[in-house]
């Protein structure tokens, strides 16, 4: 399997960025440029650290396309230990519980870089973050917030030992069915499409979907 050119972990301590030593220096940033890009809500405002065997002056330019984005650089955040009995089976996801541990949340967080794909299952203890899209056939069950930075068609269950509280975010929420704590719903037809996230999340026995990128008072929400 080829090397990733970047590669994004996270740990509790923020993000590490592994970056390939010997690949084109320009298609090193062109990536590393994409990636951040791709997820720069989530990302702005977390520490990292870049682990490279580049030189100073191309270490320097890379650090630099990550604060543009609003990371903040934090030397000292160590790579996440394996887990010996992390088991993968075919058809499944599995990680390690790496995640990113927001301040109000004292919940891990699985970060995935990849597409789910129909048959794909995540199920786990905490808050779930998918870099890609989750197709149509895949699902999540996290105890924790989903959030999916690309196109949720699949099933997403958030809350499942059952916090109210919980969310589900998605870039593009056409999902077959969503579920908080015990309330299911279905993501309402969308004549068009829609080009800003949404939100998700329960309204006493109801489930509420509302743009994430407007004020709250001027969201307009809809009431499944």
């Amino acid at each position: 399997m080829a090397q990733e050119t970047v590669t994004i972990k996270g740990t509790k301590n923020g993000l590490v960025i592994i970056l390939d030593p010997s690949g084109d220096f320009d298609e090193l940033k062109n990536k590393l440029n994409e990636k951040i890009s791709s997820a720069r809500r989530f990302f702005r405002g977390a520490k990292f650290t870049l682990h490279s065997s580049r030189s100073t002056e191309e270490t320097r330019q890379l650090e630099q396309i990550c604060c543009e984005y609003g990371l903040v650089p934090e030397p000292n955040i160590g790579l996440p230990q394996k887990d010996p009995g992390l088991a993968h089976k075919r058809g499944s996801v599995e990680k390690k519980n790496i995640g990113l541990l927001p301040k109000e949340r004292k919940e891990p967080c699985l970060l995935l870089t990849q597409n789910l794909r129909s048959g794909q299952k995540v199920n786990y203890a905490g808050h779930v973050t998918i870099l890609g899209d989750v197709n149509a056939g895949a699902q999540i069950i996290a105890s924790g917030n989903i959030i999916v930075m690309g196109t949720l068609r699949g099933i997403a269950h958030a809350g499942a030992n059952g916090d109210a509280t919980a969310m589900i975010v998605a870039h593009r929420l056409e999902s077959s069915q969503i579920r908080i704590g015990e309330v299911i719903a279905r993501a309402p037809d969308k004549n068009k499409p829609q080009n800003y996230p949404e939100l998700a999340y329960l309204s006493g026995n109801k489930i509420v979907i509302e743009p994430y990128t407007t004020p709250v008072k001027t969201r307009k929400k809809a009431i499944l």
